[in-house]
């Protein structure tokens, strides 16, 4: 492990430039036929000629990419705020529950569980849901065993959260569901009071890294949680960073957590064994040379990016890079007509 952050040139950057600009340029084809679908048009658009073809309803794209690699296989969005599941979050929790107290706990169970079917059926409910006051963890165990007892897929594997796998723990044997609601999730909610303060802040406003070292058991490893490992806690402050919580953060823009996923895209690029460990205080110096590189070097059609969309498009070249180079593949394909 380099003792100092390595130093980038346009080169080594290229293959997150290259990915960014075709994933955009992907996001932005699909908007174009939608568009066009909306508005009833019969034909499409010529500077998008040879992509189309005719089908059952009307045009659609044949492909929405020349790139095998994206073709075949699904990756996020450049920014992570226009991703499916994240504007989701944002039209049915963040924005209608902005001033909730329980907001911040609300944007964990979406996170936890990443499924808008199962998330609209927990706020219909209401009782599974914290904005009701009979809400208890083990309501919510109940409501999500028996939404899985009724066939219906429950949570998303994108995250890959699993059951407690030691079956010494008093909680070894309980299912995903409780596992989640209960002890997760659970261990949360009874210390709602003391996560209020750390979160809001008692007179100041607290920064997204203190944050996120505050929530993760692996910073905090007395912190009385469960499950709440860098990763997730990295994604919960991501999306406490666009509330009331964290918006005016004073490390916004200069501070993201590096991930399993960042740590092997910074090392593909920097020429390191692809497992080398990336301390945070490295990675993060690393993430800023390539938020500027990419923001100086990127098509036109891409905006500016954030430091933590970096960090995903991190997470993404590794994963292209990985099938580019034969070393494995993403776990989901692309199903065209699919929101991409």
């Amino acid at each position: 492990m380099p003792a100092e952050p390595h130093i980038f040139t346009q080169v080594a950057a290229k293959p997150i430039i290259k990915w960014v600009n075709e994933r955009r340029a992907i996001y932005m084809r699909k908007a174009i036929i939608i568009d066009q679908q909306q508005r009833g048009l019969s034909h499409p658009d010529l500077s998008q000629q040879g992509r189309y073809a005719w089908g059952k309803g009307g045009w659609t794209l044949a492909r929405l990419t020349d790139d095998p690699i994206m073709q075949r296989y699904k990756f996020c969005n450049v920014f992570r705020e226009l991703d499916r599941v994240t504007v989701w979050i944002r039209e049915h929790i963040r924005e209608p529950y902005a001033d909730h107290e329980h907001l911040w706990f609300m944007l964990a169970m979406a996170r936890f569980i990443n499924w808008p079917p199962t998330l609209a059926m927990l706020i219909a409910g209401p009782d599974p849901w914290p904005s009701d006051e009979r809400f208890t963890p083990e309501r919510l165990t109940y409501a999500l065993e028996q939404w899985k007892a009724a066939g219906n897929k429950v949570e998303t594997g994108a995250y890959m959260i699993r059951a407690e796998n030691d079956r010494a723990k008093p909680w070894g044997s309980w299912s995903k569901q409780r596992y989640v609601a209960e002890v997760v999730l659970g261990r949360a909610w009874k210390r709602q009071e003391s996560w209020r303060r750390v979160i809001e802040g008692v007179g100041y406003q607290p920064s997204l890294e203190e944050t996120w070292l505050n929530l993760n058991t692996v910073t905090s490893p007395d912190n009385g949680m469960v499950g709440w490992g860098p990763f997730m806690a990295g994604q919960i402050v991501a999306d406490l960073r666009h509330t009331r919580y964290l918006r005016n953060a004073p490390d916004v823009g200069r501070w993201a957590p590096v991930s399993i996923g960042s740590a092997r895209g910074l090392n593909r690029l920097a020429g390191r064994k692809v497992t080398a460990q990336v301390q945070q205080d490295v990675g993060l110096a690393e993430m800023l040379q390539l938020q500027a590189l990419v923001n100086a070097k990127s098509a036109s059609y891409v905006p500016p990016i954030e430091l933590h969309d970096i960090q995903n498009a991190l997470c993404e070249t590794d994963k292209y890079l990985r099938v580019q180079t034969g070393e494995g593949r993403p776990r989901a394909t692309y199903v065209p007509g699919q929101t991409y």
